[in-house]
């Protein structure tokens, strides 16, 4: 419960100088905090690195994570997913549009829009180098984005009994004020859970 109540009032917080800030944070900022306000003891609630087995698990703290799944399929089928670059838009919850700009064998220059409680109601657009290792590692690294001041990390399948372990290694330092800072990282974390779930299932499903 004080946790619960410290994101409460941090959501509260984050709403009301995000209004102060407008231009630079359009108004749709607002709602996006008070949509974040409902989320936030949503992922206040959950269990930090506990995990059942076939539950996606998530380590470390501020911007710097690591999160990982098991997915009951063969290492080309994970991969073939995961590299569907433009079919992730809209299906992945923070991901609006994808773009694939360029491809120079295994280098990808891929543009996305973001839109998600943690960007606060702004679509954030970033352009990213993927560098692809087929079918076992694919890093990307951040070219140019809007308010992302550092964006990389490497994606690992891993053959395991059974299936794969997918596992994520992100780093992430957006431009944003010290004080939004905690709202946002529990919105981030909980947007990086939903999305190995989503791609477990996706990968499993079709």
């Amino acid at each position: 419960m004080p946790q619960r109540r410290r994101l409460h009032a941090g959501a509260l917080q984050a709403a009301a100088v995000l209004a102060l800030l407008a231009p630079a944070w359009p108004a749709t900022g607002l709602a996006a905090a008070q949509a974040g306000k409902a989320a936030a003891p949503a992922a206040a609630s959950r269990q930090p690195l506990v995990a059942a087995a076939d539950s996606p698990t998530l380590s470390g703290s501020h911007g710097r994570y690591i999160a990982s799944v098991f997915v009951a399929v063969p290492a080309a089928r994970a991969w073939s997913v995961l590299t569907s670059y433009e079919a992730m838009a809209g299906v992945m919850p923070d991901i609006k549009e994808a773009q694939v700009l360029s491809r120079r064998g295994p280098v990808v220059e891929l543009q996305q829009t973001y839109l998600a409680p943690y960007t606060f109601g702004r679509r954030i657009k970033a352009v990213l180098t993927m560098r692809e290792q087929a079918p076992r590692q694919l890093s990307y690294e951040l070219v140019k984005g809007d308010m992302i001041r550092e964006l990389r990390g490497t994606w690992t399948i891993s053959p395991v009994r059974g299936g794969v372990i997918l596992r994520h290694q992100i780093q992430l330092e957006p431009v944003l004020p010290d004080f939004l800072r905690p709202i946002y990282e529990e919105l981030s974390e909980a947007n990086l859970r939903q999305s190995m779930g989503i791609l477990r299932k996706l990968m499993e499903n079709g």
